[in-house]
């Protein structure tokens, strides 16, 4: 079989923000489709499986080379059971993204391919899956209301995909490391403070950087969120902000974070810049850091890594603000797959997307590489299976359920708009950069400057929506 291979390399496993609570009574909206029986259940021992010969189908996402090979293996096997010939499209998390715009402004995207959180800004090119999981051909028997609503439009109830699995943003530390130099390890309630302790004592006894890869957006985010209970930056519609304005969340948190890089007790953005979006070439994983920050879905391939050093690695949450406060935690989830809206083979990639999301047989493969599956029988599964569910494993499972429970998770915003890729950006280069790089005289000063230039570029989106 021919197949179109394109943009090998290291990967970032790249995540955003929308929230996935683990308890479905929990669930503040949830899918509001209606479903007949189930018929497309591909773990029927009598299932028939569609006869697709001659057939094909394109397929893209992004990721890590582990990915790349159980994806491939995954295809394979369905090719195998339907007689269908597979194109096949990958690339790391970073050249994903141009190679899309590309595809999309020529018109040539694939059939299926791999979705962030960031669907609304290609909102355009997703085919809705409401109708394929009303008339049962995507199986969402075990598959609560609560994890369909996640890649749900808000607005009008359209489902966009269907989560790949779920995740959460957080820290892995090294406790050796945390031990030898007379610290308390994380728990689920430490503190920015703490950390920032933390830093200074790591720092100060083995002469490197505690931490080298953080996600300064998602802090930021978080912070509004674990400032004040019932805000965040964005509001849960995500058709606005979630606050009155007052920077002080951002001005607190990026102060601490400029001045422990400053001292050296973080890794600079030279550092940072090195490493890339690469994890397993994180120092942590060679034993020269003591944390790190990453999504949970990572936790597998770093863990991997380190354990080449003789180094185990532990999760826990993102600092908070106030020990009995916020936790600015969610679980969320970890990508998706949609359908392209302008394919000729809808039906056919409803088909693969239901094998994709329900088999056990191809999770097995998978193993929840791409965040904890949401198919409640492909999950008892793999946990019942010794060899797939090992320590690493049953480490993020553990997180997952722990963050989940976090009181707060479930009105944490789930909301990327259209603007936020490019509010993000101006917040991490022009304003978190530009203190440390001596523009601006306080964190106050460059966190009410950010919140100028965010409202506009709020507007402009607007605007350009309106036309």
């Amino acid at each position: 079989m021919k197949k179109r291979i394109f943009g090998l390399g290291m990967a970032a496993i790249m995540a955003t923000t929308m929230m996935m609570p683990v308890m479905a009574e929990e669930a503040t909206t949830e899918a509001d489709v209606e479903v007949v029986e189930s018929w497309n259940n591909v773990n029927d021992p009598d299932y028939e499986w569609p006869d697709y010969s001659g057939e094909t189908l394109s397929f893209m996402w992004w990721g890590s080379d582990t990915r790349h090979q159980k994806t491939i293996e995954v295809i394979e096997l369905y090719e195998e059971k339907t007689g269908i010939d597979i194109e096949y499209e990958y690339a790391d998390g970073t050249s994903y993204w141009t190679i899309f715009q590309a595809k999309m402004a020529g018109d040539e995207l694939p059939d299926v391919f791999q979705m962030g959180n960031n669907w609304a800004t290609y909102y355009d090119t997703i085919t809705p899956l409401n109708d394929y999981i009303a008339d049962g051909t995507i199986d969402t028997s075990a598959i609560s209301d609560t994890m369909l609503s996640v890649t749900m439009n808000q607005a009008n109830g359209d489902i966009t995909g269907i989560s790949n699995g779920t995740n959460a943003r957080c820290f892995a530390y090294n406790p050796a490391i945390f031990e030898e130099c007379g610290l308390e390890c994380p728990d689920e309630n430490w503190t920015w403070e703490e950390f920032a302790t933390a830093c200074r004592t790591i720092y100060e006894q083995t002469g490197n950087p505690a931490i080298t890869t953080i996600e300064y957006n998602s802090l930021v985010f978080s912070a509004f969120t674990q400032w004040e209970e019932g805000m965040n930056f964005y509001n849960m519609e995500g058709t606005d902000f979630g606050f009155d304005g007052n920077m002080e969340p951002m001005a607190y948190l990026i102060d601490m974070l400029t001045t422990l890089m400053k001292e050296g007790a973080i890794g600079d953005y030279g550092i940072q810049n090195e490493i890339g979006a690469n994890v397993e070439a994180d120092w942590i994983a060679y034993g020269d850091a003591a944390m790190i920050m990453l999504s949970s879905n990572q936790f597998q391939a770093l863990s991997n890594a380190a354990a080449e050093n003789d180094i185990e690695l532990e999760l826990c949450p993102i600092p908070r603000m106030y020990e009995d406060g916020q936790s600015g935690m969610c679980v969320r989830s970890s990508q998706q797959v949609s359908i392209y809206s302008k394919s000729e083979k809808k039906d056919i990639a409803a088909n693969f997307v239901n094998f994709w999301v329900n088999s056990v047989e191809a999770n097995k493969i998978l193993n929840c590489e791409r965040g904890v599956s949401i198919n409640s029988d492909v999950l008892a599964a793999l946990q019942e299976d010794s060899e797939l569910t090992d320590a690493t494993t049953a480490k993020v499972y553990a997180a997952i359920d722990l963050f989940g429970s976090f009181e707060d998770a479930k009105n944490t915003s789930p909301a990327e708009p259209t603007a936020n890729e490019e509010i993000s950006d101006v917040m991490k280069k022009t304003y978190i950069q530009g203190l440390y790089e001596g523009n601006f005289e306080s964190a106050q000063e460059a966190a009410d400057a950010f919140w100028a230039e965010a409202q506009e570029i709020w507007a402009k989106f607007e605007e350009e929506a309106a036309e």
